[in-house]
């Protein structure tokens, strides 16, 4: 039994390009963050709270782009043989789950307020939430350069200008305020900033859980990769096919082909690769491949050779259903 490993060994984020920049960016934004929400507790306005705690998200996010970047240049070792990006998964993932609970309070919170709202300092509210505006367009240029060239760099950096959308309806709702006395558009306004943070958390946690869950990439389709892996020169079956994120830049995928006689192990599991890289950007590939009738090293596979081609290719077609990851 032939078999081929692939595993890269550079790191996969840039040495130290904007780490000062976004340390900065991260205590200025924590900075702000203790602002808004003790000004919100002076100024009595949920809203100007939301905003702080959506402004907290986007510190969390731009803490875990940092120490992703930073946890990325230590090497693999025998016990964290694909190194330590998938921390930033776990953390992400916490963070997200506290996200959506702080959300739900802030809801339940403003709409208790809506049909009895307190008297809401809109002079206060609008300072804050002009200076919250002023800051998170600071940070989204602090951060911008880091963001050409990190997914999760670049990711903080649209946090920020969500947040800076947020502060401008933060501002509006103390212009109502001060100008009209209409103290109902401070909950009202937090409901919305609620909804806001549930959004992006709906849009970014769902990710994060398919890495945590060693699904496939959502960009890839499990069955093109099957049929392709069939159509290679010399392949007469597929099965055992394992297809997941070891994170949010690398792709894996292991599997078994079945070598029909007369093919050469090396030049097969060579052009697999070659193909997995070129046609899905898979470049962490482990290939095994098996002679046609040989008892496959897998006891769950040990008769798959036993059957035709096409009943071979069925089976590991919905064998890569039942163990995709």
């Amino acid at each position: 039994m032939a078999h081929g490993h692939d595993h890269p060994g550079h790191s996969h984020m840039p040495a130290g390009a904007g780490d000062g920049t976004i340390l900065i960016a991260v205590i200025v934004n924590l900075g702000l963050t203790l602002a808004q929400v003790i000004g919100g507790y002076v100024a009595d306005s949920t809203a100007l709270i939301a905003d702080g705690v959506h402004n907290f998200s986007d510190a969390l996010a731009l803490v875990l782009a940092f120490g992703a970047r930073r946890l990325a240049r230590r090497p693999a070792s025998p016990d964290m043989s694909f190194g330590w990006s998938r921390a930033e998964i776990v953390a992400a993932f916490v963070n997200y789950i506290a996200l959506i609970a702080v959300s739900v309070w802030l809801a339940i919170e403003a709409f208790g307020r809506v049909f009895d709202p307190p008297e809401v300092q809109g002079g206060l509210v609008m300072a804050l939430a002009g200076l919250a505006l002023v800051i998170d367009l600071a940070t989204a240029a602090l951060v911008w350069r880091a963001a050409q060239e990190s997914v999760n760099i670049r990711a903080a950096f649209l946090h920020n200008l969500a947040d800076a959308a947020v502060s401008i309806a933060v501002i509006l709702g103390g212009l109502l305020i001060w100008a009209f006395g209409w103290q109902i558009a401070d909950p009202l306004l937090t409901v919305a900033i609620s909804v806001v943070i549930m959004w992006h958390v709906g849009m970014e946690i769902g990710p994060v859980t398919r890495m945590l869950m060693l699904a496939a990439p959502a960009g890839i389709n499990h069955d093109e990769v099957d049929q392709s892996l069939h159509r290679i020169a010399g392949v007469t079956g597929v099965h055992h096919v394992h297809l997941w994120q070891i994170d949010e830049k690398r792709t894996a995928l292991s599997a078994h082909l079945v070598m029909e006689p007369g093919a050469i192990p090396s030049d097969l599991v060579r052009n697999a690769k070659t193909m997995l890289k070129a046609k899905f950007g898979i470049d962490h590939a482990t290939i095994e491949s098996e002679w046609l009738g040989e008892p496959c090293g897998d006891p769950q596979h040990s008769d798959d050779h036993d059957h035709d081609h096409d009943h071979d290719h069925d089976h590991g077609h919905n064998h890569g259903h039942g163990n995709r990851h």
